[in-house]
């Protein structure tokens, strides 16, 4: 048997989706973190016998676009003929095919007739690595020493179905909270043993030999498929560059990501090349290989409007990531620390590439989107004493400031380019439950998106109280020196500002705005974070006024914006918000004129 019928090609995709989906599944309902259980800060993933993509449903852009990488990682050490029924693997090594220290994925074999099919991947955000301070992002590291997190360059966690104690009572002494710890990292292990359980099932029942073909001709239909999607846009190259705010005695003046892309009509191939960017820098702001992999696949696949690729390696073969054996934005350096390797600098790559692709085709139209850094994304920490325990994670709230696309506005609760917008916030009641904060409000913050024909997404307001116990804030942030940029037309979205005051003393608020920001909040005191709005596509005076006139009603827009920068005319006249059209055409045939 040399071939698979398209029927049967369809039903083991789905099924082998299925089968990705439900360890997300288990993984979201069993892990103890909230960042795991309530953000959804995780992917899981399935790869072919060779470690190659096969299904990825529903998994973050930076998290799993670059798997196959992190297998290879993992090959250097444990060849696959040397694996075993019963083994998983632990890599966090981003010198070794890993995004950052923070994400621990987990490797499972799928063995058949003692024949590796498969492979199950997990890859998690996790609430305590170690760290030298009580963050999973050391912005500020110089090296891996500084950072300090415990490293697995692909380490064997079990062996016949049993955890490896030494490394696991290793973990126990070392991560801040490790019941936590051991909670998710169970969980991880447990979505992937369910993962296996199915896949030697459906082994089974179509037969190993059904299965190896249908990898084969699978990673050959997404090749086929992203083929013809590049022969649909005009060959040539665009250059383009996203910067990043000043890093406090890092880099002063910030720094500009370049990215060049290219499209080959001709081969059907398309070439991101970020090799014009710097050297290393001492901070835990380097990119390394998974990351700038993954961002020059997700820049490319936010693009393209087909909704129907493959999420497999035969797909993203189509896309050459060009980078430097050495850089900060390029392959991981040992000692130099890629901390933050998953946000920041990776959300730059990601929108200049966008911003250089979009060049080629109308409909391609991006603006910069907000960063996942913004201020109410602190790793939280301290000691709760309505429980008697310490704790740590991060919080996921207020990501909003989605980008304007060509079509449509911005995505308002966003989640970053790196997580695709599958990130969820934290639903407050549950984190007033684990931590001793109050949320005390959530708000869209009017006039904040970057107007165009097209709007970016607002900014949101977040107000936390600290209970009855010290808090620390450990923040990493972008967006306030080079808030999201608008293009063609479009105005840039509202940077971020972060403020801190005490309850008792409402006048006196301190605006502690900066990129890292490490501070212990007491009792009583409320800490203000302002997210950043998505910057707008087109111009503004293009703008249906009837959705101008919906976003005047609900608050989101101000009556004189919406005049000035939009160039509409509100009629509220008993409260009816009506669009005043003969002095709205007065007013944008008054521009065009000019």
């Amino acid at each position: 048997m040399n071939s698979i019928t398209p029927d049967l090609m369809a039903i083991l995709s789905s099924k082998i989706n299925g089968i990705s989906r439900q360890m997300t599944y288990v993984l979201q309902k069993s892990a103890r973190s909230s960042i795991i259980s309530n953000a959804r800060d995780f992917s899981t993933a399935v790869c072919d016998g060779k470690g190659e993509v096969i299904a990825l449903p529903n998994g973050f852009p930076v998290h799993a676009t670059n798997m196959g990488l992190t297998l290879r990682g993992v090959f250097e050490y444990h060849p696959p003929s040397t694996l075993k029924p019963g083994d998983a693997i632990l890599n966090n090594s981003p010198y070794h095919g890993n995004t950052h220290m923070g994400d621990h994925t987990i490797i499972v074999p799928v063995f058949f007739e003692d024949e590796i099919m498969f492979y199950t991947t997990i890859r998690a955000h996790q609430a305590d690595i170690g760290n030298s301070i009580p963050t999973t992002y050391h912005g500020m590291a110089k090296d891996i020493y500084e950072e300090g997190a415990l490293c697995f360059p692909g380490v064997k966690i079990q062996k016949n179905y049993e955890d490896v104690e030494d490394i696991i009572r290793m973990c126990k002494m070392r991560i801040r909270v490790p019941d936590i710890w051991y909670g998710d990292y169970s969980a991880a292990v447990g979505a992937a043993r369910i993962g296996e359980k199915e896949l030697i099932k459906l082994t089974e029942k179509y037969g190993k030999e059904t299965v190896k073909i249908f990898c084969r001709e699978w990673q050959k239909y997404g090749d086929k498929k992203m083929e013809e999607e590049i022969k649909k846009i005009p060959s040539g190259t665009w250059r383009s560059e996203s910067k990043h705010d000043p890093i406090a005695d890092i880099l002063p003046d910030g720094i500009s990501v370049k990215s060049t892309v290219t499209v080959d009509q001709e081969q059907g191939k398309i070439i991101v090349d970020f090799t014009e960017n710097g050297d290393p820098i001492k901070s835990g702001y380097n990119l390394c290989e998974a990351t700038v992999l993954a961002a020059g696949r997700t820049a490319v696949l936010n693009c393209l409007s087909a909704n129907d690729l493959p999420l497999c390696e035969g797909t993203f073969s189509r896309i050459e990531v060009k980078m430097k054996e050495r850089g900060v934005i390029g392959k991981a350096s040992f000692p130099y620390s890629s901390a933050l390797a998953t946000t920041s600098l990776f959300e730059r790559a990601v929108f200049a590439a966008q911003l250089a692709l979009s060049q080629a085709k109308e409909e391609f139209g991006m603006a910069e989107g907000s960063s996942i850094t913004v201020p109410s994304q602190p790793v939280v920490s301290g000691f709760d004493s309505r429980y008697n325990r310490p704790f740590i994670s991060q919080i996921s709230s207020g990501i909003s400031g989605g980008m304007a696309v060509f079509g449509h506005d911005g995505y308002t609760t966003f989640g970053g380019v790196c997580t695709g917008g599958l990130s969820v916030w934290n639903p407050f009641e549950v984190l007033e439950q684990k931590y001793p904060i109050q949320f005390e409000m959530q708000e869209i913050i009017p006039d904040s998106c970057g107007a165009g024909k097209w709007d970016g997404g607002p900014g949101t307001r977040i107000e936390m109280k600290m209970r009855d116990d010290r808090v620390r804030f450990v923040i990493n942030c972008d967006n306030s020196k080079n808030p999201a940029r608008g293009v063609k037309g479009g105005k840039n979205g509202r940077p971020i500002y972060a403020y801190r005051y005490k309850e008792s003393d409402k006048e006196n608020i301190e605006d502690i705005t900066n990129t890292f920001i490490d501070v212990e909040l007491e009792p009583k005191e409320i800490f203000i974070s302002e997210s950043a709005a998505g910057g707008g596509l087109g111009d503004p005076f293009e703008r249906d006024p009837e959705l101008i006139r919906h976003r005047v009603r609900e608050g989101w827009l101000s009556l004189k914006k919406a005049k000035e920068v939009y160039g509409v005319v509100i009629d509220t006249t008993n409260e009816r918000y009506i669009v005043n059209y003969e002095e709205t055409r007065e007013l944008r045939n008054r521009r065009v004129l000019k």
